[in-house]
């Protein structure tokens, strides 16, 4: 600290200070060399150094950076224009007010790269303590990679010439999503057309998403639509909706993702091909590795797994708990007709407390008629989803992982108990580049380790 203050003098000093102020109150500065690191020197005080408020209110049009110098405000819709990269620094907050999303365009890119001590966080504009779901938009990413049906539009959207997406390439990259948080998100800016926390639409596997943590959005956590994009240590924590969404032939992959629902949550994952023409190409098949979904352990109409409209894929190394309804629910006669023939693969997994009693992971028809409302019930022609994913061993049930933590609204823990490295795996292959292919384990945590949460997550309240 560099300021000069006494309660008494003497004649020497005095006289050797010449020109310079003497301070009476420790606080009381005339620059901001007086003042600590991190003060500046305001009305003759040091007082802590607040950011500038930058106040975003037109679509961005030529390259940006945004840093953590700048309090930054969305107001309104804001569209990154294709040709313009926005840049956002590690340790910048972005603050939505009501109304407000960010959405970047088909042909420009986001780059967010946070750090683990320093990540990004988009969130509410209104104080701490009055933060809800739904306050404000969220992010959107709109790519040229391929989807299942011609010229899709971001439902929500206004604009649906800035709205677009899909192409034809496989590789495009929407740019860089890496420790971010994106909370309070999910405003609807049409009646019953909710923006999701983060919506990735035809963005490809040039794209980067990874460790990102959506948080107490009013709709679905993650949303993709079509592409080729990969997801890494993906947190969804408390999704008025579903917590990871896919639709309109999403052909990616993932690993180490959860979700954990709250009471008013549905789906634990919501797997969609195409709602008008349940064949359509590219199918939707992610391949997905090591996922823990976590249901609100009571209250609420949670099953983990939805499939419907054709939707394929694989599953492997799962871990469930805690969904008050069901474990997997295959919805329709389509996509009945794929699991059977093999487009969706559920490869190991341990299912833990799930159903009305905590042992009912696959209720007949008959018990769901009794617990779900009409508009949701199955019209599967009857198949058996408990016969048929618990034909062999690769489906573990009623063997507890050891998480008495993992419902905690605010200090959840995920890390399983060993038994979770006991039950048999199957890694993914190496041609993923950044995926563990030594994960041997289910869910998405390995047991005894750090989580990879740690320092960057967080789950406020309000």
């Amino acid at each position: 600290m560099r300021r000069i203050a006494s309660s008494f003098w003497i004649a020497t000093p005095l006289a050797l200070l010449g020109g310079c102020s003497v301070l009476l109150d420790f606080d009381e500065c005339t620059s901001d060399d007086h003042c600590d690191a991190g003060l500046s020197c305001v009305d003759a005080r040091c007082v802590e150094q607040q950011p500038a408020e930058l106040v975003v209110t037109e679509s961005i049009t030529v390259d940006t950076i945004w840093d953590s110098s700048d309090e930054v405000v969305l107001d309104g819709v804001i569209f990154v224009a294709p040709g313009a990269t926005l840049t956002i620094r590690s340790g910048t907050t972005v603050r939505g007010r009501e109304g407000s999303a960010l959405v970047v365009e088909s042909g420009a890119r986001l780059l967010a790269r946070g750090t683990e001590f320093e990540p990004i966080v988009f969130t509410s504009a209104k104080p701490v303590g009055m933060r809800l779901p739904g306050d404000w938009g969220g992010v959107a990413l709109l790519g040229r990679a391929p989807t299942n049906v011609a010229g899709p539009v971001l439902e929500g959207i206004e604009q649906t010439d800035q709205a677009g997406f899909g192409g034809a390439d496989s590789q495009w990259s929407c740019g860089v999503l890496e420790f971010v948080r994106i909370e309070f998100a999910g405003y609807a800016l049409e009646q019953d057309a909710e923006l999701n926390g983060l919506t990735l639409a035809g963005c490809g596997a040039g794209t980067l998403v990874s460790h990102v943590q959506v948080h107490y959005g009013l709709d679905d956590g993650v949303e993709v639509f079509g592409g080729s994009v990969h997801l890494s240590n993906v947190v969804v924590s408390r999704a008025q909706d579903d917590g990871l969404d896919w639709d309109l032939g999403w052909t990616g992959a993932g690993q180490f993702l959860v979700v954990q629902q709250d009471d008013q949550g549905d789906n634990g994952i919501e797997a969609s091909n195409q709602k008008d023409e349940q064949d359509a190409q590219p199918r939707s098949a992610p391949r997905l590795w090591n996922v823990s979904l976590v249901g609100s352990g009571a209250g609420g109409s949670q099953r983990a797994l939805t499939l419907k409209e054709g939707s394929g894929g694989t599953l492997a190394n799962l871990l469930v708990i805690g969904h008050p309804i069901e474990a997997i629910d295959v919805r329709d006669a389509a996509t009945v007709a794929q699991v059977q023939a093999g487009g969706f693969a559920l490869e190991h997994a341990l299912m833990f407390d799930v159903g009305v009693d905590g042992m009912h992971y696959f209720p007949t028809v008959e018990e769901e008629t009794e617990l779900m409302p009409e508009d949701e019930r199955d019209d599967d022609e009857g198949f058996d989803e408990g016969a048929f994913f618990t034909a062999d061993s690769r489906v573990v049930l009623g063997m507890d992982p050891g998480l008495p933590l993992a419902h905690d609204p605010t200090m959840p823990s995920w890390v399983p108990g060993a038994i979770a490295g006991e039950v048999a795996t199957d890694p993914p292959p190496a041609l993923f580049d950044g995926f563990d292919e030594q994960a041997r384990y289910v869910g998405a945590f390995q047991p005894g380790v750090t989580p990879w949460t740690a320092n960057w997550t967080a789950f406020p309240l309000n």
